[in-house]
């Protein structure tokens, strides 16, 4: 059959999105609309390995595996070697996943119009068609992903030292998903603390008086997006109950509302 470019890239591109969307919900991070555009844009260009000729199985995983940090910088960016490497495999398990779902549903069902070449899926249907079932897809996976959350168990806590201006202090955090904050500058850690603890530790921090510290931490609620007020860190200290975790240049963000059972959260990103 004629595989035609235009409708290769844009059904990839469509689906690509929603694996990016899913990898982000899988590994809490939240990119900017820009980022996870470019991002599909460029695996949705790699599709175009469909017209190469085919390439042995080890060959064709290495390729994808590079396609998957590359992808995964343009999304994500870059923030740590862990974090890249935890992101880019959790991204690669999601196209393997969707290869091998489309794979098993061709020899299955037999759809007219299906290519599968080069790890790369084609269907000649309409995009409306395409695009439905990729939001019903990933719908399915946040119900799913919320579901499993609502009954996981009790959020682990740890202990978190911070390096202020030459000052240490002290927290009492669990790990949690509510934090998924990262800094918008320097990409590095985020660690919500209570307001009250702070100020007992390192006293009135105010943007006016550490303006080359200030960070302004965009962040999601549910009564809507707002701003947090953050502050540059030398460094940062993050023991659990098996392991150790050094932060470089973390970013202490206060808390608008009293912390219940807790001093501080931290994002399980940076506990990988």
């Amino acid at each position: 059959m004629t595989v035609y470019a235009d409708i290769l890239v844009l059904t990839n591109f469509i689906v690509d999105y929603f694996l990016l969307k899913i990898t982000a919900r899988a590994v809490k991070r939240a990119p900017k609309l820009k980022r996870l555009l470019a991002a599909s844009f460029a695996a949705a260009l790699s599709s175009l390995a469909i017209f190469l000729p085919e390439q042995n199985f080890f060959a064709e995983m290495l390729l994808r595996a590079a396609l998957c940090v590359l992808i995964c910088l343009i999304c994500f960016g870059y923030i740590s070697p862990r974090r890249l490497a935890v992101t880019s495999l959790v991204f690669f398990t999601v196209t393997l996943c969707f290869a091998g779902g489309m794979l098993a549903l061709s020899y299955v069902l037999k759809p007219r119009g299906a290519v599968i070449r080069n790890s790369v899926v084609y269907f000649d249907i309409s995009p409306l068609y395409l695009i439905c079932f990729s939001v019903v897809g990933f719908l399915f996976f946040s119900a799913f992903s919320s579901f499993i959350a609502a009954r996981s168990k009790r959020a682990k806590t740890c202990f978190v030292t911070l390096d202020f201006c030459g000052v240490k202090g002290d927290f009492k955090a669990i790990i949690d998903s509510g934090n998924s904050l990262c800094d918008p500058i320097g990409a590095n850690a985020v660690i919500i603390a209570d307001k009250k603890r702070v100020q007992a530790i390192f006293g009135e921090l105010t943007p006016e008086a550490f303006a080359d510290r200030y960070r302004a931490v965009p962040c999601g609620t549910v009564s809507g997006a707002g701003i947090l007020d953050g502050y540059r860190c030398e460094r940062g200290i993050i023991i659990t109950e098996n392991e150790t975790f050094r932060l470089n240049r973390p970013i202490l963000a206060i808390s608008r509302t009293p912390l219940c059972d807790c001093e501080a959260i931290v994002n399980p990103l940076d506990c990988v």
